[in-house]
């Protein structure tokens, strides 16, 4: 039987985030029996570090990219429609807003077209988030659109927790029409094994300074103010404890990040390292990982995290407490709440035996819930089902 061709479909910036980590790796690990994936990137015109194609070509998977100029770029729609119908794709896999908008016109576009969708993360804000009611209703208006979107995809849509398919279900999808299918992360590669701890000697750290980090696109959802006061407390408990914020933002989000911890005397306490590759190394060197985010669907950040052996101290937002066991794999506090996000991170560095036992624990948890290649398999046998070729696995 002739395998399934594929258009796994996104758009990002810079070197994307953890969706982009999952397609690329899927992509280089299908059975091309099965499926044929092309990976398939939109990107900005302006944007001069993008790095998807690099980690594409050093995967060696099947890829191609186009320029998306605007908010419809008829150009861009019209490549993409060429690639499909030169490449007999049967199905396209969307990933994002701007992809779930380009993968329903797609469907017109291409008579027989087979579209499906994941859902990565469905943020839910109320009025008091936002500065002005405008944007409040800007903000209601295009999730309302998405979700109109979303319909217009084959069904189930995919979503990466729990949590996020609930949001879609109060959104106003059906319990039938959204199927968790969880992210995860290849053991065997994510090991603490084969990683250097490299930001000690970078940051030149004593031999008892403890260094916590986070791993973060830098955004409004991952409540930096929240983080830089954690790092007030701890270290006025615990001046030998460092931190780290490994990541940068779209625009000027990272030199506004160093501005603010500075302006809280904290220039000397936390560390920015902007855009890193090597992120088995950085996950080695720290001795806790701390998420203060006010929303997330589910986060790859913790997941790589813990396959490397670093307790957590998060949020309990979104899909994390599906993957993060209190008090068994790291702690959980309220989103906002800094003097137990606080308590939280200096009881755990305070206790090394206990983080040991964490960590060890949260490989466990990685290897037996999020196994990366049995997702891989998992995602198969969705395409053939929604190429009409199978019937819908069973988790």
């Amino acid at each position: 039987m002739e395998s399934i061709r594929i258009m796994d479909v996104r758009g990002t910036y810079k070197g994307g985030g953890g969706p982009d980590k999952t397609i690329l790796h899927s992509a280089a690990m299908h059975n091309s029996s099965k499926v044929e994936v092309l990976v398939t990137y939109i990107r900005q015109p302006e944007d001069r570090e993008f790095r998807i194609a690099d980690m594409a070509r050093q995967l060696g998977i099947d890829y191609v990219d186009f320029v998306d100029r605007n908010l419809l770029d008829r150009k861009c729609i019209g490549s993409l429609r060429r690639v499909v119908r030169q490449r007999r794709i049967t199905l396209v896999h969307t990933h994002d807003d701007k992809t779930l908008l380009y993968g329903a016109l797609l469907k017109y576009l291409v008579p027989g077209l087979r579209i499906m969708h994941t859902c990565h993360s469905h943020a839910e804000y109320d009025r008091e988030s936002f500065a002005k009611t405008v944007a409040y209703l800007r903000f209601l208006f295009r999730k309302r659109f998405i979700l109109w979107l979303m319909k217009r995809h084959a069904l189930p849509i995919l979503t990466i927790s729990e949590d996020t398919r609930q949001r879609l279900i109060r959104g106003g999808l059906k319990e039938n029409d959204v199927q968790v299918l969880y992210n995860g992360i290849d053991i065997a590669s994510w090991s603490r094994s084969l990683a250097e701890p490299v930001l000690r000697k970078e940051l030149n750290l004593a031999k008892g300074d403890l260094l916590v980090g986070t791993v973060a696109r830098i955004t409004y959802d991952k409540d930096l103010p929240t983080f830089f006061e954690v790092v007030r407390q701890v270290t006025a408990r615990m001046p030998n404890v460092k931190f780290v914020v490994v990541g940068d933002g779209l625009g000027n989000e990272l030199e506004k990040a160093k501005s603010d911890a500075a302006g809280m005397g904290l220039g000397h306490v936390v560390h920015f390292t902007g855009h890193r590759t090597d992120l088995s190394d950085i996950y080695a060197s720290f001795d806790l990982f701390l998420m203060t985010s006010r929303t997330e669907g589910l986060p790859n950040t913790i997941l790589e995290a813990m396959a490397l052996e670093v307790p957590v101290v998060s949020t309990d937002v979104g899909g994390i407490p599906e993957v993060v066991l209190g008090h068994e794999t790291g702690l959980l506090c309220p989103a906002g709440d800094t003097a137990s996000l606080a308590d939280a991170v200096t009881e755990l560095l305070q206790r090394p035996q206990l983080r040991s036992r964490m960590g060890r624990m949260a490989r466990q948890r990685i290897q037996n819930r999020f196994n990366f290649r049995k997702r891989v398999q998992q995602l198969e046998a969705i395409y053939l089902y929604f190429a009409g070729r199978g019937e819908w696995p069973s988790f």
